[in-house]
Formats: structure tokens, C-alpha cells, sequence
């Protein structure tokens, strides 16, 4: 039972959290835990993780007790629409209890540091780490609080050397601190310190933005140039939406706004919107390459523009794509390659975005790369999750090939986001694995060819066995590509 509960549901993710926290951070959320020495609870840590006992045993057998006022409940979040899997996660606040320090206590993490949130969107800023939505949310308003804790402990530590009373609860705060150097701010590790009114004050402003938007994550901040706003479109499978990029703030560009349904639209617009009336300013509306899921709602975003605000913004493309889409859209300008793109971000500093002509998915594709930042927009060379379909005509391997090893060799590459799926953190490591995959099926087709499979269909019924039947078209299509390939490389003929 948890003490101070409000409902078995709510409970049951009190429980959970407090016995995930233990297992992973070694920390002991349990009121009556003070009276445990750290080989105590080390040993209660190897009980519970080598299953000799359940953490239910753990609290029966010591008389610990869990306590719904030291979980402070932020809300929770969805994972994004585009992710294959979709779970809610529900996040609560809790201070850590004295004499106790947060540790990698199990295998399964990998490169940890426990970090205080305004260094943390320090290097989120500076582009050596991404973060996911609810946990930057969450950094943000610690932040605030972090900064206002220090501000509230600089004022008491004036009134204590007055006050006797406050000078002996200091005192008997400082008494309670774990001998390690590496412990989280004192402000952070009291529960019943003044700092707990913040904290319950950051709590309620993390729910109501959970509440406000229902827990759906609607767009993603990977620095503060690139925004991700994933929308749904007419895509391939395994993918069901495209992302839909905005890079800068002061000035800005929209890359692939490809939703045709007018409620995607709508909230896609609300949020280019929400600049336009800060007085950010629109550079233009770019489309990435012709194909369907990649545009579509550009020029509906032109003229939402022009009507509501009197602004004129060009739509650009490679010069590759409008002529493939002159029929369709109606393109302002040619993008060329290597072209520099001079933005601005919130804090009116320029930086320089790049595009990068890369065919090989499609003769006008472009990518885009913020080399300072280390971030590319493969567009859909390299996407999160799954790999690209390389169709002949539009389609060609060998270029496609040349264009992976182009961005490969980007100068001071650290990540990559593509037009399907989330972000990857190794981006050239990604762009090696998409390499083997190709080479490793080129090798396959090549085999399958040789041993007697001469269509491209009987190629493919070899080298996809056991595919989706819905999916066969498609695998038809890539063993082609790979055959024109293998053709020109003098491999095979015809």
C-alpha cells in the first residue's frame, strides 16, 4: 500500500517508479530507508535485480513505506505518432533522500552521468547531446526552479546567521549530507525543505502542459535551430508520417510542409504561427524532392501565410524536382547545391544551413546540414527507422551509393534526423550501416543472379523470402535498381 494515495491506479505507477528507480539508480524512495547503511541497501539492490527477493519483500521485510507526497505527478507523454511502437509514460518529481547518492546500479545503462538541469540544456544547446520532448520539458522548468532555489538559499543563508532556529536546521542539514563529493545540490535532497513547495509548484506546470495537449508530443526540439513536426502523409510502409522540418527562429525555413489533410495542417500552421507572431520571419518553403510524401501542403502553407499575415514566401526546390513537379506545384526558385541558407535564432545570432544535392532515392533529392551544430536533415537517404527504396527510374544505386558516402565524410557530423522516424544520435555509424545493408544485398542479388534467378522477380522471391506479400512490389523495384547497378559495374549482363 502507499501512504497518502489516491486510487489503486495511481498507486500501482507510484510502486513502479519507485522500484525502477532503485534498480537503475540505486536510489531507495521509501520513507523509513534512512536508518539503511549504504551496504544495506546495496544488498537490498542485489536481492532485488538477482530475484531473490521482490521489492514488495524488500519493504514488507525492513518496514519501509511509500509515501504519494514524495512523488510529485508531472503528467504523461505519448510517444511520437511516426514511432512503430506507441506507449504512454507517465513522469512524476521526487527529491533525493538524504545519505543517498544516484549510481549506474545496473548494466543495461550506458554512458551515465547524473547531471543538474541547466548544464544539461547547456550542451542540449550546444548540440552534444539530444534529448527526448518530455525530459527537455521536465529540464526547462527544473531549471527555472534550480535557479530560484539558489537565489532562495543565497537570502537564507543571510537570515541564519541571525536566526539561531534556522542556523540549527542548517546544521542539521549539512549532518545528513552523504560523504560524496559528486551529491546533487543540498536545495534538491530535503523533502521537507522550503525547496519542496517549489518543486510541488514545477510539478503542476509540467501537468498542465500534459494535460493541455493531452500528453501528445506534437513537434520535437532537437537544438534550438531544428524543430521536428512529424505529419501524416500518403507514405511507404513501415512509415505512416513525414517529417516536416523547421530550422531558425528570427528567420526561418520550412522544409517538406507535405500534409495534405487540412486538421494536420491546421497544426502544423498553428505552430509556424506562433513565430510569425513573435516577428520571426519566413525565408522560404522548401521541398526536399518529388516525391508524394514530401510535398503537398506547401502551397496550401503559402497561402495560409499570405491571407493571414500579407506575406509573400517563396516555395524552392532542386531544379531536378520542379521539373517533375511543374505540373503540380509551382516552384519560385532553384535550390541549388551547396547553397548557404543565412538563418537566425531566437537570440538574433546567424548561422549558416546548408543543401546539399544527394540523388540516388531521387534525381533532385537534397539533404541539409548545420555543420557547426553537427546536425543533417537526410531527408529520406537515411532514415530512423527501416531502410530507403532506391526505384528505378527516379531511383539510381550507384548515385544513391555516392551520395552515402558524401554525407558520411560531412565535416564534424555528430547527428542526423531523416524524413521518417526519430533522430539518431551516431549519424555517420548509421550511414555505415545503410552502406553494408546495400552492399550486402548487391552481394545477394548477385548470387541469386548466378545460381539461375534471371527476373527480377525471382531474384527477389530468393533474396526477400518470407516478406510481407504486400511489401513483394516494392522488394521487386530495390533487386532492380541493384541489377542496374550490377550492369554497369559490368558484374552482369543483360
Amino acid at each position: 500500500d502507499v501512504k497518502n494515495g489516491s486510487g489503486r491506479e495511481f498507486e500501482k505507477f507510484i510502486v513502479t517508479a519507485a522500484r525502477e528507480c532503485f534498480e537503475e539508480t540505486g536510489v531507495l524512495l521509501a520513507r523509513g530507508g534512512e536508518k539503511l547503511t549504504r551496504g544495506q541497501r546495496a544488498s537490498l539492490h542485489d536481492d532485488l535485480i538477482s530475484a531473490r527477493s521482490t521489492f514488495r519483500e524488500i519493504l514488507d521485510d525492513w518496514n519501509l513505506r511509500l509515501d504519494a507526497e514524495d512523488f510529485f505527478y508531472t503528467g504523461f507523454w505519448t510517444t511520437p505518432q511516426f514511432s512503430p511502437v506507441r506507449f504512454k509514460t507517465r513522469f512524476y518529481i521526487a527529491v533525493c533522500p538524504p545519505r543517498q547518492t544516484p549510481y549506474a546500479a545496473i548494466t543495461e545503462l550506458q554512458n551515465v552521468e547524473f547531471i543538474e538541469p541547466k548544464n544539461a540544456l547547456a550542451r542540449w544547446s550546444g548540440a552534444e547531446v539530444l534529448i527526448s520532448p518530455p525530459v527537455l520539458i521536465s529540464l526547462q522548468e527544473l531549471a527555472k526552479i534550480e535557479s530560484q532555489g539558489r537565489g532562495d538559499a543565497e537570502k537564507n543563508s543571510k537570515l541564519n546567521a541571525e536566526n539561531a532556529e534556522e542556523n540549527a536546521a542548517e546544521n542539521a542539514a549539512e549532518s545528513a549530507r552523504d560523504d560524496s563529493s559528486s551529491n546533487p545540490p543540498s536545495a534538491f535532497r530535503h523533502p521537507h525543505s522550503k525547496i519542496s513547495a517549489s518543486l510541488r509548484l514545477c510539478g503542476e506546470i509540467l501537468l498542465e502542459k500534459s494535460q493541455k495537449l493531452d500528453g501528445e508530443i506534437r513537434h520535437i526540439e532537437f537544438n534550438p535551430r531544428i524543430v521536428c513536426f512529424p505529419v501524416r502523409t500518403e507514405t511507404l510502409p513501415p512509415a505512416t508520417h513525414t517529417n516536416c522540418f523547421i530550422v531558425g527562429r528570427r528567420e526561418f525555413v520550412v522544409i517538406d510542409a507535405a500534409a495534405r489533410d487540412e486538421s494536420e495542417q491546421r497544426r502544423l500552421f498553428a505552430l509556424i504561427d506562433s513565430f510569425i507572431e513573435k516577428d520571426f520571419v519566413c525565408r522560404e518553403i522548401i521541398v526536399s524532392h518529388l516525391h508524394r510524401d514530401h510535398f503537398g501542403g506547401e502551397t496550401a502553407l503559402q497561402k495560409h501565410l499570405r491571407d493571414k499575415f500579407d506575406l509573400e514566401v517563396r516555395i524552392a526546390a532542386h531544379r531536378m524536382t520542379a521539373e517533375s513537379l511543374r505540373n503540380e506545384v509551382r516552384i519560385d526558385r532553384f535550390v541549388e547545391d551547396e547553397e548557404v541558407f543565412r538563418l537566425k535564432d531566437e537570440s538574433g545570432e546567424t548561422f549558416a544551413l546548408k543543401a546539399l544535392h544527394t540523388p540516388g532515392h531521387a534525381r533532385g533529392h537534397l539533404c541539409f546540414y548545420d555543420e557547426e551544430k553537427g546536425f543533417l536533415l537526410s531527408s529520406d537517404n537515411v532514415v530512423g527507422a527501416g531502410t530507403v527504396l532506391i526505384a528505378p527510374p527516379e531511383g539510381e544505386m550507384t548515385a544513391y551509393l555516392a551520395s552515402l558516402e558524401r554525407m558520411k565524410n560531412l565535416p564534424n557530423l555528430k547527428f542526423l534526423c531523416g524524413s521518417h522516424g526519430a533522430a539518431v544520435f551516431d549519424a555517420r555509424g548509421k550511414i555505415e550501416e545503410y552502406v553494408s545493408h546495400r552492399l550486402e544485398r548487391e552481394r545477394q542479388v548477385l548470387e541469386a543472379f548466378q545460381k539461375g534467378a534471371k527476373t527480377p522477380e525471382a531474384i527477389a522471391g530468393v533474396v526477400y523470402e518470407n516478406l510481407d506479400p504486400s511489401l513483394f512490389p516494392l522488394a521487386v523495384r530495390s533487386v532492380e535498381a541493384h541489377l542496374a547497378k550490377l550492369e554497369r559495374d559490368r558484374l552482369i549482363s543483360a
